[in-house]
């Protein structure tokens, strides 16, 4: 309840310029220690600066000005309403002073301390979300986007989000579930590649490990920015593959919901590659894999996989084609990876 009340009265003193730089440092605190504190400072920085012109400062009363902000965002009694639904999540705020350029740019206010000593101060924040292997998040973004990412992902915004822009970045797997707003593209950020959308249903594969990236097509549309390259305008139910080591794309027609259906826990197979499989089935059961024979890359699979477990999958998949398997729980504390278990997969002799 203090930590509320601290909250009220830090917030107010900052869009009105009244506050210390230690007092500056104790509002980063509580924004870095509740989410919730973030999401309602992001929101009430977007409607100063639709306000401020009307607002003047020397009459600023901080009861009314709280009032009249809460009235506006539908908080105070209800600010208990959820933001976040994610799954055994790392979510991280990072709080940052800005420079007197930036908030002359964003706020346009002049802020004076004790001694009429003058500067200006604001805080600007990068959300993340990072998942660990194994485990999903969903969240949704201020403009009522829905994310839903996958395991060992990381995804970012700023505080800044739908302001002006709609930026994000992503490492990892995601789909992104798109409000409209053609004013305002939604742009991810995938390092040499970026993806823009308007509003639409769409799935981005990008891993820090991996030597391709993979975007597709649900419904709407979007394009694709190669660096160097020619716009990639993609129709539903196209797939844009981008290989990072040979700087070359491809795009092609695929079945959507073998590379969506992750997000509803479900793993499709269809005429998929032995090692996409195994890359997919690692993924979904936080495991790694050891192929002893190359020959077994010429293999595909056609399967659905809901409930199954590790070794369930395994032995269906040994079934339909001639592969031995071994499953190697690590216990070694030594090991980095001992929580991960190893499967070494072999060509089965006859």
């Amino acid at each position: 309840m203090q930590d509320e009340l601290d909250f009220k009265k830090l917030v107010i003193k900052f869009l009105a310029g009244e506050i210390t730089e230690s007092e500056v440092e104790v509002l980063k605190s509580l924004l870095h220690k509740d989410a919730e504190y973030r999401r309602i400072f992001d929101q009430e920085n977007e409607v100063w600066r639709e306000t401020s012109d009307q607002i003047k400062l020397e009459y600023f009363n901080e009861d009314q000005g709280w009032n009249n902000i809460s009235l506006r965002l539908g908080i105070g009694k209800n600010r208990n309403k959820p933001l976040f639904i994610i799954s055994k999540r790392k979510f991280y705020v990072l709080a940052v002073a800005a420079s007197v350029a930036c908030l002359m740019a964003i706020f346009g206010l002049t802020f004076w301390l004790s001694g009429r000593q003058h500067f200006d101060q604001t805080l600007v924040a990068t959300t993340i979300v990072s998942t660990d292997e194994g485990e999903k998040a969903h969240i949704f973004l201020s403009d009522s986007t829905q994310v839903f990412i996958n395991s060992g992902s990381t995804f970012k915004y700023n505080s800044d989000y739908n302001t002006e822009k709609r930026i994000v970045s992503l490492s990892g797997e995601a789909f992104f579930d798109v409000r409209t707003n053609p004013e305002k593209p939604f742009i991810v950020q995938l390092g040499k590649m970026t993806v823009s959308a308007t509003g639409t249903k769409f799935n981005v594969l990008s891993y820090a490990n991996d030597s391709r990236i993979e975007t597709t097509l649900e419904r709407g549309k979007i394009q694709v920015a190669i660096k160097g390259q020619e716009f990639i305008n993609v129709k539903p139910g196209q797939q844009v593959v981008y290989f990072t080591k040979t700087n070359k794309a491809i795009v092609q027609d695929v079945v959507t919901e073998v590379y969506t259906s992750w997000k509803e826990n479900k793993l499709r197979l269809i005429d998929t590659p032995f090692e996409e499989s195994l890359r997919k089935i690692a993924r979904k059961y936080n495991v790694t894999f050891e192929i002893r024979n190359n020959d077994l890359l010429d293999l595909k699979y056609t399967a659905t996989f809901i409930d199954e477990s590790i070794e369930e999958v395994m032995q269906m998949l040994s079934s339909v084609s001639p592969i031995s398997y071994q499953i190697k729980n690590r216990t070694s504390i030594n090991d980095k990876n001992y929580l991960k278990p190893n499967i070494i997969v072999r060509k089965r002799k006859f």
